[in-house]
């Protein structure tokens, strides 16, 4: 069988093209040939046809050889050069070899003329094929840093319109596709709804392209694999081939959006002018829509984990408002109780036997626990909102145990000792003095509810190497040293302690005690009352003075807590 082989000749007589074409037919090639001898009819035929390879004359009235070789170079056309002449000189050659021509033949020598011809066809096809790799790798290239841009782009953001506005944007600057869509699946309506598209015409709503589209994304949806229609004009399964004609889209891809198993919908593009969509082309956007599907799928769980935010801030706000009011409507009848149950006490509205001083001794205790319960509701509140604050002032901690001792003065009604162990010359430090007093007095509390008999102490020292140490020997320090915070080393901190010789804790609740609305005994049936509050709040008080607290404990023999707080300074 022949080779076609499509020749263009720059040559002004005719007799001696067509000597060239008969030896081009007797070496075995189908010969198709265009003789010119113009500049200009050069550059038509060169734009007219594909050539395989020009053979030009050197020396021409109306036209140069050289004239061609510079025409075919700026061309820009990579087709082999050959002068055939029966005038050109050695030293022409070679110049015109140089000046980049392939080869140059005498006429009188055309047996030269077909192994050069098929030498430079091969090397031209090496060159041809150089470059066709060449450019796969370029395009291969391109197609990477694209996805990597687009991966950046729609990973810049959680939000998921945002993320699809971007995915489209550079799907535009990568592919040249007239139109694109994103439709997202709605798990109530069960529809493909159109969420954003790209380059559709101002007068073509997203909905209207949507519902032309509809039926072909669909089946994508479904089948969860891509569907190509290169004529939506004509396709069969096209329910609505109108509404493609009326807007210009001729072909369509649809790929399916698929992140962890699950098909989120489908990502659409449309041509204008009828497009082969060929296996490469669809790998490559299924690829891309594997890692929008994947941003789109981040994107959702994002908005569903700030809808669930909002609703538990929501709810915690109403929980906190609830306890809130709550709490403070149960207050103030309780005061008024225990105002009303010391004035009969203190025999205000008259005298009362020792029987009825028993029975407002009891109301007095249980409202005042009832009163604590209820400020220490309102407290845990407040923490949970982060509504209460650290106001730190100078302590003058003698005096301050002074005062909290002076709370404790009635026995309590227990085989119980209340003892304090504090050295009369701890120093001035600065902390919240309220908070402090209300984390030992929880620790006081906890500690007499738990003890039936035996003691309570508790004792205070000042440690880590301060300069004042607590000797208990009644020693006075100057009233300069007692209240100069800043002479105390920088370490140096207070070290309370409540110990009692209670029922101690479990081993494997200690661990859990600090814990909100928890207690010891979380049974069904405990018997020392109380909602768990005390010790949560021990916990987050001493947490915002910058102190520590811990626990020992020995189930049946009692438990110890020690909370040390910072002097400040």
């Amino acid at each position: 069988m022949s080779q076609a082989l499509r020749v263009l000749i720059v040559e002004d007589m005719e007799d001696d093209a067509l000597l060239l074409v008969r030896a081009l037919q007797r070496a075995g090639y189908d010969v198709i040939h265009e003789r010119v001898d113009t500049a200009e009819d050069m550059m038509a035929a060169l734009a007219r046809h594909s050539w395989d390879i020009v053979v030009s004359d050197y020396s021409m009235p109306n036209f140069t050889g050289t004239g061609a070789l510079a025409l075919l170079k700026k061309s820009g056309l990579d087709i082999p050069f050959i002068f055939v002449s029966g005038t050109i000189g050695e030293d022409t050659a070679v110049a015109a070899m140089k000046a980049g021509a392939q080869d140059y033949i005498m006429k009188g020598n055309l047996a030269r003329l077909i192994p050069a011809i098929e030498r430079e066809l091969g090397e031209s096809k090496v060159r041809r094929e150089r470059r066709r790799a060449e450019e796969q790798v370029q395009h291969h290239r391109r197609r990477q840093a694209g996805l990597h841009d687009i991966n950046l782009a729609i990973t810049s953001t959680l939000e998921l319109h945002k993320v699809l506005t971007l995915l489209l944007a550079k799907i535009d600057q990568l592919l040249p596709y007239s139109a694109t869509t994103v439709r997202l699946y709605n798990k109530e309506t069960q529809a493909l709804e159109a969420i954003v598209s790209r380059n559709v015409d101002e007068d073509q709503t997203e909905s209207e392209l949507s519902d032309s589209g509809g039926n072909l994304a669909r089946r994508v949806f479904d089948t969860k694999t891509p569907l190509v229609s290169s004529d939506l004009h004509t396709d069969p399964q096209v329910s609505e081939p109108e509404s493609f004609r009326k807007r210009g889209l001729v072909s369509f891809l649809g790929v399916p959006l698929i992140a962890k198993g699950e098909a989120l919908g489908v990502l659409s593009f449309y041509t204008k002018e009828e497009h082969l969509f060929v296996d490469d082309e669809i790998e490559f956007l299924s690829t891309l829509a594997g890692q929008a599907a994947i941003a789109i799928h981040n994107s959702r769980l994002f908005e569903q984990t700030k809808r669930q935010a909002a609703d538990l801030e929501r709810a915690n706000k109403v929980k906190d408002e609830f306890l809130s009011i709550m709490s403070h409507e149960l207050k103030t009848p309780i005061t008024v109780i225990n105002g009303y149950a010391r004035m009969i006490q203190e025999k205000v509205v008259g005298a009362t036997s020792s029987e009825q001083e028993k029975v407002i001794g009891k109301i007095l205790s249980r409202s005042n626990e009832l009163l604590s319960m209820v400020s220490s509701i309102l407290d845990a509140t407040r923490l949970e909102s982060h509504a209460i604050k650290v106001n730190s002032r100078p302590v003058r901690l003698s005096h301050f145990l002074d005062e909290l001792r002076t709370d404790y003065d009635y026995p309590p009604d227990k085989d119980l000792a209340l003892k304090w162990d504090y050295p009369p010359d701890l120093p001035t430090i600065h902390t919240d003095g309220v908070k402090l007093r209300q984390i030992l007095q929880n620790l006081i509390n906890n500690a007499i509810k738990f003890t039936d008999r035996g003691e309570v102490r508790v004792s205070a020292r000042l440690v880590e190497g301060a300069r004042h140490e607590a000797t208990g020997n009644g020693q006075q320090s100057t009233e300069e040293d007692l209240t100069d915070a800043s002479r105390l080393p920088p370490q140096a901190s207070v070290e309370f302690k409540v110990t009692d010789t209670g029922i101690g804790i479990r081993h494997e609740s200690v661990a859990s005690i600090f814990r909100i609305f928890h207690q010891g005994d979380s049974s069904a049936r405990r018997t020392r009352g109380g909602i768990g509050l005390g010790l949560y709040i021990v916990k987050k008080f001493t947490d915002m003075l910058g102190g520590t607290v811990a626990v020992t404990s020995e189930p049946g023999k009692g438990s110890t807590f020690t909370v040390t707080i910072p002097c400040g300074s």
